[in-house]
Formats: C-alpha cells, sequence, structure tokens
C-alpha cells in the first residue's frame, strides 16, 4: 500500500562521530520506505553508534495517527558490512524496512497483543521477520529468503511441515499476531 504523504522524521544522533553515517541520508530513507509502506505517523529514529551489534526495535507511543513511530538500530543494523563502520543502503533499507513494517503491524491493531520487540523470544522475532521479509520481497526490496528460511528451520525445526508454515507466513498479509508460530 502505497502513501503519497511523507512523515515527519527525527534522527539522533544528529551528528555521527565514530561511524560514518549521515543523518539526513537515513531521514530520507525512513521517508521513502514509510511512503511505501504507508506510514505517515511521524518517526523517531536512534542510532547507538558505540555498538557494532545489529539489534533493532519499533514501538509506537499510542495508536493514534500522530502516534510517534521509535525506531532503535544499533550501528550494525545499518552499516555495510563489507566496509565497516560506513553506512550500508541496501542493509539499511531492510533494516529500516522491517521495523516499519512492524510498526505498521502494530498500528493496525492486529498485533495489540504483541510483546515490545525488545522481548520477544528468539522464535516469535524469527516469525515475525519472515512475515516481513516476505512483504519487504513484495515491495520491491531484496531480502534474501534462503537466510530467513535457515533461521526460521533453525527455530521450528527442519521438515516438511515447517517449510509448508514458512511459505504461508512469508507470502501472507494481513496477519494478527495469533497467526505467527509461538505467539
Amino acid at each position: 500500500m502505497s502513501n503519497t504523504m511523507s512523515p515527519q522524521v527525527s534522527v539522533a544522533p544528529e551528528r555521527f562521530t565514530l561511524v560514518a553515517y549521515d543523518g539526513p541520508e537515513i531521514a530520507a530513507l525512513v521517508r521513502e520506505l514509510a511512503a511505501l509502506i504507508g506510514i505517515t505517523n511521524p518517526v523517531s529514529v536512534e542510532v547507538d553508534e558505540r555498538t557494532p551489534l545489529s539489534k533493532m526495535s519499533a514501538s509506537i507511543d499510542g495508536a493514534s495517527s500522530d502516534a510517534v513511530v521509535h525506531l532503535r538500530f544499533e550501528s550494525g543494523a545499518l552499516e555495510n558490512t563489507k566496509q565497516l563502520t560506513t553506512f550500508g543502503t541496501a542493509r539499511a533499507r531492510l533494516s529500516i524496512g522491517r521495523m516499519l513494517l512492524r510498526a505498521s503491524d502494530r498500528l493496525s491493531g492486529r498485533f495489540d497483543d504483541a510483546p515490545e520487540d525488545l522481548v520477544l523470544t528468539n522464535p516469535q522475532n524469527t516469525a515475525w521477520d519472515a512475515y516481513c521479509g516476505g512483504r519487504l520481497e513484495r515491495l520491491g526490496l531484496e531480502p534474501v529468503q534462503q537466510q530467513y528460511r535457515y533461521d526460521f528451520r533453525n527455530r521450528f525445526g527442519f521438515g516438511d511441515a515447517v517449510d509448508a508454515e514458512f511459505d504461508r507466513i512469508w507470502a501472507a498479509d494481513g496477519l494478527a499476531w495469533s497467526d505467527l508460530p509461538d505467539a
């Protein structure tokens, strides 16, 4: 679902000193992906440049159309893995897109019973990531489906039934939290 309205986006820190990232570039990418996904809420992005790890989360401070979407990233989630400490546009598109899809899910009301991102179990996180990955692919981004499938198999087992469940989630739109395994 595409939307022509761009959300207001803030990025912290305003100036990066430990990694070669640019706040306006990140904000532009967030605006582009938010419009593609259909998010018009204000978005606050916080990047922890002190760690090369790649943890990320999305949260909403309410359910209204003006509720702020908070995206938090450790710098590794936005990094060019072939040139460390530099911004990786392709990786950032997937990371930001995934978190914006989670925010959209939370705003939809279908994920009201989902735990906060930082307390999700590994299986819950993996299932939600698979659901987001399929939608990212349909939006024209290029997630590596086999990577998501492998992560899914590691959490839920290797076999035909697990692969069928992954395929169902990957191809789905409009799921609720309760539609994901281990929800």
